[in-house]
């Protein structure tokens, strides 16, 4: 393959054919130098730096070979790495490298080009896997190895072909110089060499693409170049544009025969697409198949500024020299030799720069302008003219620049662990950008600030999970001596014989534990002549776990700085929390006791601040709630039947008016004993036509209409609903019709169903009088049916904000039920975290301790009267404090374990111990 050296073409001057021979012999003999010396630099850190994105790439070629499969089904334990397994399809994981595809089957999130074309690298290990029974911790190893041989192999095999390619552009010492740079002057280095990106083989496919197309054309050239093109696509999307690029080229390049070299490029394609039909489920990959409308940039023009200047990810930040293209592409552009070529992919960079600007620019974990990787040897490629133009002060200020990128790519390749990116992809918007505009945070600075990275390649790791217990024991850290349920795991470690660094412990893919204490182990020491200790022991709450079976996995770190290493995977079955499991039939039975034949609970009612000698009443206002706290729950407690009796006699309840009131209808039997026949009010209306709606529609209108006569000139509704003069059973306050900030919570929940114009002017109205203290009538001691109404007026529309100061328990023993509508709303409406979950096993506890007895003490104070009436009462109900401990139970039994890490997230931060 002449290389056509740059020197031997002097205008005017031929060269003999022995001449030829011996330059092109002398380019491959520098060629090869230049790739095994790249290959000795790439692995002289003596370690990978992978990340989540290579892991199927890492171990599938070793399933293609045992299983002759590209899914992960077969190996999925191994590729997820102590993750969550996705389950659900278009919802990943924090194994975000695996989805579930067509018929169920795990495919990996990435094009499988990587592992497919290196799997004949790997048969050597195979075969020697397979003389050892494939153990585990052996392939998790071997593994690790051949992906960092591979990567350098691919990356050292770019450096040598680009030298070729360079050689057809410029003489021999330019070509070097620049070769030497694209080797370890650009995330070559520390991206494409260290780990099994795709980036590495997109580099290799875009050179000999180049190599080919600058040359001479035959057959065999042709399609070769339709192959390496097409498969530039294939192997990662985004470089589709780059492939186009050189395609336009190459079809002008192939004259006559360019449908040879469309032909060829069908065949990957046609591969790919058939792939993605038969196996992933979507023609254009796994990639589409989550949805990544959060992925996108706030703003392209930063997008763009931040992919080629910001400190954390720049492309001339991390390469300097590569400044010189922008800064001279009118000579660039200008120079004759191959113009076609240097336009076409001038464009095609721009244009691939131009679409990541569209996208989040920050990149995940990972080193660098990484994204940009396959982008360096088209630059590089328009270099030659930018040198020979450039003065003696210019060269210098490029051997300066070069020389600052060597030394960035260095400090990646011997120091870089990711821990200067875990304050950029922690980072939440609308500020998710501005760490990387800090120079503090740049890798090459940030890295720094800690040891080299362990050279950790070759560690041999030794260890088992012997025994998983549950057990009740102490916290070591807890400020009682009360003992919880625990879950032990016990084990041991040896990395390389020795004390390895720490140890980690995940359930169901998400980190729980972790210690650095180790203590000796005599069988360990027996066995394996190894002193140092070995032991570890971990343990954590249970009941942040549902009841079930759940998978452990244990996390090795070697060395300080390196990463986890998968230990083994272990299952345990976790029975339920004996305590709470009998507590929630008894909360269940207690409720239907207490409901009275006719489908009404009663409610408690003081003279003051304490539950001490309460009355009884009947009162369709607490029948109401109840319906509304047990409704969501009803089916999961078995008290569908209670809540339908409590329906029927509200519904019942309403008047020939439509209106209902506190008490019930006026000629009710209990009328006289548990309460009188007061005023209709539109608190109790408007929670009755909401939660047992009478089968009359019209009823409704009439009762809309009354409402409507009492609404205040500020827009807020006033409590009953007739005039002063025809009051009845009531002892008013300094306002004898005021308008209660809860009342309007109800009065708007019910026209959000019938009226949403009426509706949004009513939750204006509130907001605008939320922290008015006349609107605080009846529960300004008592705000916990407003914190419980909050997120139900957010789901209607209204998302009214209360002071938090408005919402503080000031009555003594009700800050517990305060904390349980919190909770409550954590548990169903967020994502809970491990402290939430452990926080609501202890205050479920707490409440069921000693059969409910809190609640015979302090029941749950929902609301009081006018506290400017003569006479005060404070309203109580003992059956809301077990609905609402009921809500909270099967909240926590229905949501599984949700720590802080999350899909997407840099594998060091959930990694992390």
């Amino acid at each position: 393959m002449p290389t056509e050296a740059y020197s031997a073409r002097t205008p005017g001057q031929e060269q003999s054919t022995e001449s030829v021979r011996r330059s092109t012999l002398r380019d491959f003999a520098v060629a090869v130098v230049l790739g095994l010396v790249a290959f000795v630099v790439f692995n002289a850190n003596m370690r990978s730096i992978p990340a989540g994105d290579t892991y199927s790439a890492r171990y599938l070629p070793f399933s293609i070979w045992r299983n002759h499969s590209v899914l992960l089904d077969p190996i999925v334990d191994t590729v997820a790495q102590g993750r969550e397994i996705p389950t659900v399809q278009g919802k990943g994981t924090n194994a975000y490298w695996m989805l579930k595809g067509r018929g169920g089957h795990l495919v990996s999130q990435y094009p499988v080009a990587v592992p497919v074309l290196i799997a004949p690298l790997y048969l050597p290990a195979v075969s020697y896997l397979e003389a050892r029974n494939w153990n585990p911790l052996l392939l998790d190893r071997i593994a690790r190895i051949m992906e960092k041989l591979c990567a350098s192999l691919l990356a050292a095999a770019s450096v040598a072909f680009f030298y070729l390619v360079l050689r057809r552009r410029c003489e021999a010492k330019t070509a070097t110089l620049l070769t030497v740079l694209y080797a370890f002057g650009t995330t070559t280095w520390v991206i494409s060499s260290q780990a099994l990106w795709m980036h590495g083989l997109g580099q290799l496919l875009i050179v000999a693409t180049m190599l080919l197309i600058t040359g001479p054309v035959s057959p065999l050239r042709v399609a070769a170049a339709g192959l390496f093109c097409a498969l530039i696509a294939v192997n990662r999307q985004p470089d589709t544009i780059l492939a186009a690029g050189l395609g336009l080229y190459g079809l002008w390049w192939a004259g006559r025969k360019a449908p040879l070299l469309v032909i060829s490029g069908l065949i990957p394609v046609a591969l790919i697409v058939a792939y993605n039909l038969e196996l992933v489920g979507n023609i254009a990959g796994a990639y589409a198949l989550i949805d990544r409308s959060l992925s996108y940039s706030d703003s392209t023009i930063e997008g763009i500024a931040g992919l080629l200047l910001s400190p954390m990810r720049g492309l001339f930040v991390f390469s300097p020299f590569l400044l010189f293209v922008p800064l001279f592409l009118i000579p660039v552009l200008r120079e004759p030799k191959m113009r076609g070529l240097t336009i076409l992919m001038a464009i095609a960079v721009a244009v691939q720069v131009t679409l990541y600007g569209f996208i989040d620019w920050r990149q995940g974990a990972s080193w660098g302008p990484r994204w940009l990787t396959e982008i360096v040897p088209m630059l590089i490629w328009m270099l030659p003219p930018v040198l020979a133009a450039l003065s003696s002060k210019g060269r210098a200020a490029f051997a300066l620049a070069g020389g600052l990128a060597i030394g960035i790519q260095a400090i990646g390749a011997f120091w870089y662990t990711g821990e200067s990116d875990k304050v950029l992809v922690a980072a939440k918007a609308p500020d998710r950008t501005r760490p990387a505009w800090e120079i503090g945070n740049a890798a090459f600075i940030a890295e720094l600030r800690h040891p080299p990275a362990p050279m950790d390649l070759f560690t041999e790791l030794y260890g088992s999970v012997d025994e998983i217990n549950v057990v009740e024991a102490t916290p070591p850290d807890s400020p009682t001596d009360a003992a919880v349920r625990q879950v032990e795991v016990l084990g041991w470690a040896l990395a390389d014989r020795k004390t390895p660094t720490d140890v980690a412990v995940s359930v169901d893919g998400q980190i729980v534990a972790g210690t650095g204490q180790f203590f000796e182990r005599s069988d360990v020491v027996q066995t394996l002549r190894a002193s140092s200790p070995a032991g570890w022991r971990l343990a954590f709450p249970a009941d942040q776990l549902k009841p079930g079976q759940h998978v452990v996995t244990a996390l090795v770190r070697g060395q300080a700085g390196g990463p986890h290493r998968l230990l083994m995977e272990r299952k345990f079955m976790l029975a339920p929390n004996r305590a709470l499991a009998e507590a929630f039939p008894r909360a269940v039975q207690v409720l239907v006791s207490r409901l009275q034949a006719p489908g009404y609970w009663l409610t408690s009612f003081t003279a003051g601040t304490a539950f001490d000698k309460p009355h009884a009443e009947l009162n369709t206002y607490l029948n109401a709630v109840m319906l509304d706290v047990l409704g969501p729950v009803a089916q999961q407690t078995g008290l569908e039947g209670a809540t339908t009796l409590v329906r029927g006699y509200l519904t019942s309840q309403i008047e020939t008016n439509g209106l209902v009131r506190y008490h019930g209808r006026p000629d009710a039997p209990t009328i006289g004993t548990l309460g009188c026949a007061i005023t209709p009010d539109a608190d109790d209306t408007a929670l009755v036509w909401r939660t047992a709606p009478g089968p009359r529609r019209e009823l409704l209108s009439t009762a809309l209409a009354t409402l409507d006569q009492y609404k205040r000139p500020d827009g807020l509704y006033r409590t009953w609903l007739a005039p002063r003069d025809s009051y009845q059973c009531l002892d008013p306050g300094k306002d004898p019709n005021p308008a209660d900030l809860g009342i309007q919570m109800h009065v708007y929940m019910l026209l959000a169903e019938q009226n949403p114009g009426t509706a949004k002017a009513l939750c204006e109205a509130m907001t605008r009088k939320a922290d008015d203290d006349d609107v605080w009538v009846y529960y300004a001691k008592a705000p916990l049916l407003l914190a419980l109404r909050l997120p139900d007026l957010k789901k209607a529309g209204c998302a009214l904000k209360i002071s938090p100061a408005r919402l503080q328990a000031s009555v003594s023993g009700q800050d517990v039920w305060a904390r349980m509508v919190e909770l409550v709303r954590q548990m169903e409406n967020g994502a809970p975290t491990k402290e939430t979950r452990l926080e609501t096993i202890d205050l479920l506890s707490k409440i069921a301790a000693e059969n409910f007895s809190l609640l015979n003490r302090a029941p749950p104070l929902f609301y009081h009267n006018d506290l400017s009436a003569s006479v005060r009462r404070f309203y109580w109900s003992q059956e809301l404090g077990y609905a609402l401990w009921l809500r909270l139970y099967v909240a926590s039994q229905s949501m599984q374990t949700a720590l802080s890490c999350r899909s997407g997230e840099s594998e060091q931060k959930c990694g992390g111990i």
